[in-house]
């Protein structure tokens, strides 16, 4: 028994020998048929592969995958280092998608971040079949941060962009895939260079910028600005809406812009600006709204425009944005500083106060084409030189063509109102109005040519005043010209006619067509001229067909039927002249005086082709053939002399003295109701009204008597009065009668 156990034992043993030996043979072969074992892991390193990929899909719709050449898992702290790594961020249609590359990046466990220290390069909005439509975003970086549950990526470093036409740089990114937006944090310059070849590029540059896709809008802030060919913007907060990867529209406040080319410059500003974007990134318009400000700058001068709100258009069609129109609204001024050309005066600054004007440009926009208002204003011409005046008009609606070097070369206005300043110190100033305005301007100095208002045309110089239809002034000569119903009127009288001319610097007048004057008394006459026809306490009036003036009316001239009267004195002539220095009166052609006996209600009237009246002596001279008529006595002479009396306001016929073939005839009843007639003839004869004496010398004196016959002698003496005749002769010529029979 026991030695069956034992037998047993020792088979048990040597199987388990057997087995053992045979184990180790096959361990030996399979030792030497299996693969070298690989090197240990690092300690922190729990898992690493190579060429590794990652994805993640929400059903079939991808959302993200990420490749990497190697991967690294650590343990402490968990994350996952990736070498050359790509990362796909689909986007919601899950066929476009931003694709992330970086030569080293970290996967981030505890919080699901990306990070790549090194360089990094985005490129967003690929497809798997990428087409000439997609617009591409490339972004170029280091230090970026992506958050792998949003896609968002995000650096604090320097980066450099590209769109699809544009590049740029900025300090510190982030972009959010699923907003679409783009964020760049400072620094940001960007490069948009538009589309085809015939575009121009144009720099934005701005503290910030954010570009959401979706809306096809960049925002920047808080500065921005850009530049484009001669075209500079500085703004703060911007907004620049794309189309078609094109800029359409920038929004911009507190902005100024400029735009500088050779021989022009323009500069605008506003606290909002809206800039508007044709083909090709050419500018086509501008918009200021609030504290709105324009200024043009050319070799002819300066222009500036300040207002509430300004619209600008321009003419893109060379390429080129040349501004082409301006509209200003809300409390408009535009101020116009020409240049002086040449060796004359030089042209006088302007300003134009209105609440809407609109300036259309010459073409390349250098200089202003016309001018027009659309509501009521005011305008000054602001002199440069002591010979220029100052002018100002007030009017309705303003119309202003310019020349070439910016010179205003005509002015039109309606309803208006002018003041013209005086040149010297204590002369009243000049204002006008009327209906109508047109001014015409010298186009090489700038200077007021003419100036023409009508349709109800008011003057006021001083006391001066005037109307008329239509006026004229000649600046120049400073001649004004009334047409139509004219006339001029001030203290000392007034003058109506179809047309009167007026020289502004001397007060000169000439007055045509259908004239009538009025001078009123003179209120500082002294007691010398007391009484006399040119200056009395009476109204002196005129008619005639032409009158003129000098010498601040101390010489007057009427001509072509002519008739001047005070109360019932009158002077009719083909020509009347007045002469207050010399206190003289000319008239000549066809003269008539009649001048009233005031104590007595007789007239007498004098006809002659010329007569000269002096005032200081009150006396007429008539020449040629002059014929007196006094109640029932006519004297008839070549010359007639004549005086007046000196008494206030009397103009009775005191003495007259005709020369020349002198013939005195007086005709009548006799004391006792007969009729009589007597003439007396002589060379000259003497007539004292208040004696009632007629002296008769010269050439054979006679004096024939109806009732009494005919008496000669050397010289007659003849006292109406009381029918006396006294005969003086001589030895060669004794006194001699015929005394007539009673039948």
């Amino acid at each position: 028994m026991r030695r069956t156990r034992w037998v047993l034992l020792a088979s048990i043993l040597i199987l388990v020998a057997a087995v053992a030996g045979i184990y180790r043979a096959q361990k030996d072969a399979q030792d030497k048929a299996a693969p070298a074992k690989p090197a240990s892991l690092p300690d922190n390193v729990s898992v690493s592969a190579q060429d590794w990929r990652w994805s993640k899909n929400d059903g079939d719709r991808p959302i993200v995958e990420v490749r990497a050449r190697n991967f690294e898992q650590k343990s402490d702290p968990p994350r996952v280092d990736l070498e050359k790594v790509e990362l796909k961020l689909f986007h919601k249609d899950g066929k476009a998608f931003d694709l992330v590359k970086s030569a080293q990046a970290e996967l981030r466990m505890e919080d699901s971040t990306l990070y790549s220290a090194g360089e990094v390069e985005i490129t967003m909005g690929l497809t798997e079949q990428p087409s000439p439509t997609n617009r591409l975003v490339r972004i170029q970086t280091s230090g970026v941060t992506f958050e792998t549950q949003s896609g968002k990526a995000t650096t604090d470093q320097p980066a450099s962009f590209a769109f699809e036409n544009s590049e740029g740089s900025a300090v510190g990114a982030e972009y959010d895939p699923a907003a679409r937006n783009l964020h760049l944090r400072s620094a940001v310059k960007l490069n948009w260079r538009g589309k085809g070849p015939a575009s121009k590029p144009m720099t934005v540059e701005a503290g910030e910028l954010n570009y959401r896709e979706n809306e096809d809008k960049v925002y920047l802030k808080p500065w921005s600005r850009l530049l484009r060919g001669t075209m500079t913007l500085n703004a703060a907060n911007s907004v620049v809406t794309l189309a078609n990867g094109e800029i359409q529209l920038v929004e911009a406040n507190q902005a100024k812009g400029e735009d500088r080319a050779p021989g022009r410059q323009l500069l605008y500003a506003a606290e909002q600006l809206w800039l508007h974007f044709g083909a090709k990134g050419v500018m086509e318009s501008i918009e200021g709204k609030q504290g709105a400000r324009l200024e043009t700058i050319a070799d002819s001068g300066r222009t500036v425009v300040n207002s509430q709100n300004v619209d600008l258009a321009f003419d893109g069609g060379s390429g080129d944005s040349i501004l082409k129109k301006a509209t200003a609204t809300g409390g408009t001024v535009v101020e116009s500083y020409p240049v002086r050309r040449g060796a004359g005066e030089p042209p006088s600054d302007r300003v134009l106060k209105s609440d809407i004007v609109e300036m259309n440009m010459r073409p390349g926009g250098q200089e202003i084409d016309r001018l027009d208002t659309h509501s009521p204003g005011q305008i000054e011409f602001l002199p440069k030189s002591p010979r220029q005046r100052y002018r100002r008009l007030d009017g309705e609606r303003f119309s202003m063509v310019y020349g070439a070097n910016n010179q205003l070369e005509k002015f039109r206005a309606t309803q208006v109102k002018t003041l013209t300043r005086a040149i010297k110190k204590g002369d009243p100033d000049r204002k006008t109005s009327s209906q109508d305005l047109q001014a015409l301007f010298d186009p090489k100095t700038g200077e007021l040519q003419t100036l023409e208002q009508w349709t109800g045309f008011q003057f006021e110089e001083g006391d001066r005043r005037a109307r008329s239809d239509h006026a004229r002034l000649e600046s120049a000569s400073e001649r004004i010209y009334l047409k139509g119903a004219a006339r001029m009127w001030d203290p000392t009288g007034s003058t109506d006619a179809l047309q009167i001319e007026l020289d502004q610097k001397t007060g000169d007048m000439i007055a045509e067509g259908k004239v009538t004057s009025t001078r009123l008394p003179d209120e500082k006459k002294s007691k010398k001229t007391q009484g006399s026809l040119l200056d009395s306490s009476d109204t002196v009036q005129a008619r005639a067909n032409r009158m003129q003036t000098k010498e601040e009316n101390k010489w007057i001239r009427y001509d072509g039927n002519a008739l001047l009267w005070q109360g019932p004195n009158r002077i009719e002539a083909d020509s009347i002249l007045i002469q207050r220095k010399l206190q003289r009166l000319d008239a000549t052609g066809n003269v008539v005086s009649q001048f009233r006996e005031k104590t007595k209600n007789l007239f007498t009237i004098v006809r002659a082709p010329q007569m000269t009246y002096w005032d200081t002596e009150k006396k007429a001279h008539y020449m040629g053939n002059a014929k007196l008529n006094r109640g029932n006595l006519v004297v008839t002479s070549r010359d007639l002399f004549a005086w007046f009396s000196q008494k206030d306001n009397d103009s009775s016929l005191e003495r007259a003295e005709a020369v020349g073939d002198s013939v005195i005839v007086q005709s009548g009843p006799d004391a006792t109701g007969k009729p009589r007639t007597r003439r007396g003839t002589s060379e000259r004869s003497d007539y004292d009204v208040a004696a009632g004496r007629v002296i008769l010398s010269g050439g054979a004196p006679q004096m024939f008597d109806s009732l009494k016959g005919t008496t000669k002698g050397e010289r007659l003496t003849w006292f109406a009065n009381d029918d006396r005749l006294l005969v003086d002769g001589s030895s060669n010529q004794p006194a001699a009668s015929r005394i007539l029979k009673k039948r």
